[in-house]
């Protein structure tokens, strides 16, 4: 009797953290022009993109506000990016007309924008593909990093900010019950430290306990460890992947490799780039930098760690209505300098008020 050959359900998921591309877009520089493996190898490459790409709109009244011409869509996807998220504090630097831009102009190029969208039910949804025949992989994106005026409503673009707690969480045990994997990817952390802050610990675990199968976050400007435990994964934080010029550790960069066997993970590993003149993630193998990148990834981070720029303040949060106060957010010194490029400033601290009663009554 002639057996049956069971189809191949490996595959392989890439990330990367932070895409700005204001500088390299408008020299007509390919930033993903080097990165190995490449992103269109994978079956599925996710980034972050922290920028608006459109020409509409003002600029909001935030010190750093980040932009690029439409033509930088069509190269993240002609990279091989099939997700990018949204949920971070540059996606409404230039209002909400260009935010409704920045996803049109990613999903018509055939990347899926997440975590945010021109209603809340748009931001907070989850985003399914289907890898293998029968291989469902869900995406959920949202920030802890939220400026005022940024949070989705029902009656305004917005994106999906994870002070909404309960709602984010929610999401996640819809998109597991309907794909076989759940990728959360989060904004989060306090900005140049190797190390996780307890908010992210504890808001992954709990993505973790309602169904996400791996975390994927950035934010913090500098790698964090990458932890593999019982089948789920988290990337506290994949750093700078395009960005301006740096040549300290904020340069410091790499691809994430998540190996799966239908829903099962069943490896990692870590790929170190630095990024060259232009911002562009480059290869290493081997130095100090790539030590450190080393180091840090697989949990040395403490020893690694600058002392930091702002305190991480408690939550002032009513929980009844979720506001809470936001902490930090990008800076950006345009210096190629190492030293000033360690010291960035940052921006000035924003509230979430505007996700108070008022916008729950109006989401019903």
């Amino acid at each position: 009797m002639p057996t049956t050959t069971q189809p191949d359900q490996a595959w392989t998921l890439l990330a990367g953290g932070d895409v700005l591309m204001d500088r390299s877009e408008a020299a007509g520089v390919d930033p993903f022009a080097g990165i190995e493996p490449p992103l269109g190898t994978a079956d599925i490459a996710v980034v972050n993109v922290e920028m608006v790409i459109s020409e509409r709109g003002e600029p909001a009244d935030k010190k750093y506000v980040f932009r690029a011409p439409p033509s930088a869509a069509e190269r993240i996807a002609t990279a091989g990016v099939d997700v990018a998220n949204l949920a971070n504090n540059h996606a409404m630097d230039y209002g909400p007309d260009a935010l409704v831009d920045t996803v049109d102009v990613l999903e018509a190029n055939g990347v899926i924008a997440l975590g945010a969208g021109a209603t809340s039910s748009d931001a907070y949804g989850h985003r399914v593909i289907e890898v293998r025949p029968g291989v469902r992989v869900a995406f959920v994106g949202a920030s802890m990093v939220v400026p005022l005026g940024f949070p989705a409503t029902q009656t305004r673009p917005g994106i999906a900010s994870a002070y909404q707690r309960d709602r984010v969480l929610a999401n996640v045990r819809v998109a597991a019950s309907e794909a076989d994997v759940v990728i959360a990817v989060l904004h989060w952390g306090i900005e140049r430290m190797t190390c996780p802050e307890g908010r992210q610990r504890d808001f992954a675990f709990e993505l973790l306990h309602n169904g996400a199968d791996a975390v994927i976050g950035h934010h913090p400007h500098v790698l964090q460890p990458v932890v593999f435990d019982d089948g789920k994964l988290v990337a506290y934080s994949l750093g700078n992947f395009v960005w301006h010029y740096r040549s300290g550790i904020t340069g410091d960069t790499g691809v994430l490799q998540i190996d799966f066997d239908g829903a099962e993970i069943v490896g990692w590993s870590f790929h170190p780039h630095l990024l060259d003149i232009n911002g562009a993630p480059v290869p290493a193998v081997e130095g100090a930098r790539v030590d450190r990148i080393n180091d840090i990834v697989s949990g040395d981070c403490a020893r690694h760690q600058p002392p930091p720029t702002t305190a991480a303040p408690e939550p002032e949060a009513d929980p009844k209505d979720e506001s809470e106060s936001e902490t930090d957010a990008d800076g950006d010194s345009g210096s190629d300098s190492e030293a000033e490029s360690e010291a960035d400033s940052e921006e000035n601290v924003e509230t979430e008020a505007e996700t108070g009663a008022e916008d729950e009554a109006s989401e019903g």
